[in-house]
């Protein structure tokens, strides 16, 4: 709430006069909340994209108003960008990758509070695709072939040849592993995600690991074909995206925090719904309002399953992208 708190010429005024406007102006600023009994301001940092369409719905709904916040999300180009923005105060709660957060906390490098999960996988959520025509047709045809996989380029987690480095790569390669092809035995290529699509039309690679708008563009314009979906079997449904804040921030500001993940919460039910998602797709990734409606969508937990972002840690350590187990729920309990 802004106070409009004039200036007193009258000096003849009674003193218990001044001492209310006193009052009054000092409501105006207040650390927790001011007289309306907002929570104040929460940052949440994000790189665009489909997992965080809830979040922008809440903003359109006025969920995070209604519950006492006041809620500005700040585009980052990268999860690396968010997790600075996030440790250095500029934002209080980041979303994204999963396998970026959990490997930030494993590693010692910040101390996290888990608030909210943000979107999970569906069939065909994440695919490797080829050309028709490529002569792999199986996810055997990957193996021992040079440069033949291209995939978004590692953000927090460090690229290896050998072990996955974020949650496309990690779901990709449990696949893969229960398919009978080691993960290692792929030529993968580190490629911005623009890029993709040119670089499989080029013949610069042979396949790309893709997310939607992705899929479905290279669907569209090359008639590309899936080879493997890296959300079935042991992956299936496996958490993609959450949000977190440090835990510190959590700590001392439970209300908001609270308060956060009730209006998200809200936000997440009705995106069970396809049509608030698609409405707010385009802003989000500048893909058209056709496209909006044919991509194919995960699905959005309306309440947070510390179950089932356990499963995601338990992959990690089973990969080598973390070298200790890590526990989800002390993640959650603070």
């Amino acid at each position: 709430m802004r106070l409009a708190c004039t200036g007193v010429r009258n000096s003849a005024v009674p003193i218990a006069l001044m001492v209310l406007v006193a009052a009054l102006a000092s409501g105006c600023r207040g650390s927790g909340s001011d007289a309306s009994g907002t929570l104040g301001q929460v940052t949440v940092a994000v790189v665009p994209g489909i997992d965080n369409a809830p979040l922008s719905v809440a903003i359109q709904d006025g969920l995070f108003r209604q519950h006492g916040l006041d809620v500005d999300v700040r585009d980052y180009p990268s999860l690396g960008a968010e997790l600075q923005a996030l440790t250095s105060g500029r934002a209080q709660i980041a979303g994204g990758d999963y396998t970026g957060f959990l490997y930030e906390q494993a590693s010692g490098r910040a101390s996290l509070r888990f608030i909210a999960d943000g979107y999970d996988a569906a069939p065909n959520s994440v695919e490797i695709l080829t050309l028709p025509g490529s002569g792999i047709t199986t996810p055997q045809q990957l193996q021992s072939q040079s440069g033949v996989v291209a995939a978004p380029p590692a953000q927090v987690v460090p690229y290896s040849e050998t072990t996955p480095y974020d949650i496309q790569t990690l779901s990709a390669a449990e696949v893969l592993q229960n398919d009978g092809v080691s993960p290692s035995s792929v030529g993968w290529t580190q490629t911005q995600p623009d890029y993709l699509i040119r670089a499989l039309r080029n013949g610069q690679v042979k396949a790309i690991l893709a997310t939607e708008p992705y899929i479905l563009q290279a669907e569209e314009q090359l008639g590309a074909v899936g080879v493997v979906d890296a959300n079935s079997g042991v992956t299936s449904g496996l958490p993609l995206s959450g949000y977190f804040s440090l835990g510190s921030y959590a700590r001392a500001h439970p209300s908001a925090v609270q308060a956060f993940q009730v209006a998200l919460d809200q936000a997440q039910a009705d995106c069970a719904q396809r049509g608030p998602v698609q409405a707010v797709l385009p802003r989000l990734t500048l893909m058209s309002a056709e496209d909006a409606a044919q991509v194919t969508l995960g699905t959005y937990p309306a309440s947070p399953n510390v179950g089932q972002v356990q499963r995601v840690a338990t992959l990690m350590y089973d990969s080598g992208m973390i070298s200790n187990p890590l526990d989800v729920s002390a993640l959650a309990a603070g």
